[in-house]
């Protein structure tokens, strides 16, 4: 199995791929140093850093006997191994810190890149652990199901005869905005579950995928809970545990957080524009938009309401148009924090003030727009963990891996290494597609061709004078045969031609097959393809091969996977 190692800089391809800030963020040198100064308060690679914070999260004080009845529980629920569930013990000590990531649920885990999430985070809990023998560190995966974004959760995707084939999730009595943890799958999960089942090859590994997802997505069960016990299922060999950020016992630890946000808005988003406006001054692309008021309202119905602000004294909730005095909604977040859920800008500072999150990790988007928060961490009395990126994975099939050898041979540059050629299909893959086509296109034959008729054609010549001499007649039997010969070679370069040019588009047709796997839709291929579609193909055994690399590697290239 060849892995290789591809620098983020270098990756060009394809055009939604990694930001110019995510790239900086994990070169080394001057740029690096610029942005972890201005936009974060850690740099993981700086030692000095992990004992600055080490002291900063022992100083803090947490409602840890609070937590770890949470997790406890909220674990049990998820199916967490009782041998990871035990661990959760641990987070009572103040020498015990958390590894985050997280994401919202996903239709049968969603894109490989939640897992690629999940695994980083175990691989740098086990990192610090023979770093700071004397901590303890839990990966700890956030499950947001408060988000409602409900058409980008309930989707999954895998290959079939070479192209992204979808699989959608129906909204069933769903209403706009409800919050993704309580949504109810509905009687139409059975289908979906099935079709996604039916795209799966016949392998040795299909049924305990068939049995596990039939298992955990049932008409009764919400996306969340669906998600959640498919990664602990997933995970039952690691120590990950998972938390669900929505339950009414979290909020309760939460509550001083979304207070303070009440109490001090919109002094939140001014932070975010200010930090935006210096990202924007070094030539880097704001993400996060901030609100006013950086909180929804839950309503009766789980649907999340926007908070506005028309005056200092003054919240309305939109679209209720519900109006309370500012002193009400303090009240009201004092008694009922259940009722409250963060946005972008307020989710990350809600972690960081419950949990003793020692590092994030995060993906190329989020990275982006965390750079936007280091303001309003401070305006909390936080500092930020430290932000480290997620592994990022492109995994090639034998089919591809055959497609590049053909790719090595028509290039006619024998010299050039495979590593080479993925370099080049990610720095720009309609050059390395140039390149092959203009390889396999023999030019030659042509000019073969025109000097064996020429030479035979000559030689015919070189006859004339001596059949003239026998006998008159032969020189039209001569001419005859010249006419013959220029058909027969005629015909001769008309079938190169046509072989050539079958050859070529096959070469074509290949090398589009390999784009597409490499950038399905044009998107890398860890944002569309579930992780069922290589299990069932290549066994549970994968993810042991993700975990070798990112024990391996850090995570500050992109990584290369033949599998």
């Amino acid at each position: 199995m060849n892995s290789f190692l591809i620098d983020y800089q270098d990756i060009q391809a394809p055009k939604k791929g990694f930001s110019k800030l995510f790239k900086d963020y994990t070169r080394e040198g001057e740029l690096h140093e610029q942005l972890t100064s201005k936009f974060f308060h850690f740099d993981y690679r700086k030692e000095a850093d992990y004992y600055k914070h080490l002291n900063i999260l022992l100083s803090r004080k947490y409602r840890r006997k609070e937590l770890v009845e949470l997790l406890v529980r909220q674990n049990r629920e998820f199916g967490t191994a009782e041998k990871h569930v035990t661990s959760i013990e641990r987070l009572g000590s103040n020498h015990c810190m958390l590894v985050v990531t997280g994401q919202q649920p996903g239709l049968f885990t969603g894109p490989l890149y939640s897992v690629y999430k999940a695994l980083t985070a175990v691989m740098v809990a086990e990192r610090q652990k023979e770093m700071f023998p004397e901590y303890d560190f839990l990966p700890l995966f956030w499950i947001e199901g408060e988000d409602h974004d409900f058409n980008e959760s309930a989707k999954a995707s895998v290959f079939q005869a070479g192209r992204p084939v979808h699989v959608t999730l129906d909204a069933w009595n769903r209403l706009p905005d409800r919050m993704l943890s309580r949504t109810v799958l509905g009687p139409g999960i059975t289908e979906t579950v099935s079709a996604f089942i039916s795209l799966l090859q016949d392998s040795d590994y299909k049924e305990e995928i068939s049995s596990a997802l039939r298992n955990f997505y049932t008409p009764e069960s919400t996306l969340e809970l669906a998600f959640g016990r498919t990664m602990a299922f997933l995970f039952r060999e690691y120590p990950l545990l998972f938390l669900s950020p929505s339950d009414p016992y979290f909020k309760k630890l939460a509550k001083d957080a979304f207070h303070h946000e009440l109490a001090t808005c919109p002094h939140s988003s001014h932070s975010v524009i200010e930090q935006s406006s210096l990202l924007e001054s070094m030539g880097y692309q704001a993400q996060a938009k901030p609100r006013a008021v950086n909180l929804f309202y839950l309503n009766h119905q789980d649907q999340r309401m926007k908070i506005e602000q028309p005056s200092a004294d003054t919240f309305t909730i939109v679209p209720e148009k519900y109006r309370y005095s500012k002193h009400q909604m303090l009240e009201l977040c004092d008694d009922h924090p259940e009722q409250f859920s963060p946005n972008v800008v307020l989710r990350p500072v809600v972690q960081d003030h419950a949990l003793p999150v020692f590092a994030y990790i995060a993906g190329p988007g989020e990275i982006s727009y965390l750079a936007q928060y280091r303001r309003v961490y401070e305006h909390f009395g936080l500092r930020m963990p430290f932000i480290i990126p997620r592994g990022s994975f492109t995994l090639i099939e034998p089919t591809v891996s055959r497609i590049m050898d053909k790719v090595l041979q028509k290039t006619g540059r024998p010299s050039l290494s495979r590593k080479q050629i993925y370099h080049t299909a990610f720095h720009n893959l309609r050059v390395l597609q140039k390149n092959a086509i203009s390889g396999a296109e023999d030019s030659d034959f042509d000019a073969a061709l025109h000097r064996a008729e020429k030479n035979i054609l000559a030689e015919l010549q070189t006859l004339s004078p001596t059949l003239a001499k026998l006998d008159r007649n032969l020189e039209q039997v001569l001419a005859g045969s010249v006419r013959q010969v220029e058909k027969i070679m005629e015909g001769v370069r008309q079938k190169t031609h046509r072989t050539s040019r079958k050859k070529h588009d096959e070469l074509v047709a290949q090398l589009e097959k390999a784009a597409t796997a490499l950038f399905p839709e044009d998107i890398p291929q860890e944002r569309v393809i579930n992780i069922f579609y290589y299990i069932n193909k290549y066994g549970w055994s994968i993810l042991e091969d993700f975990a070798r690399m990112l024990r391996a590697h850090a995570t500050e290239s992109h990584m290369i996977l033949e599998l």
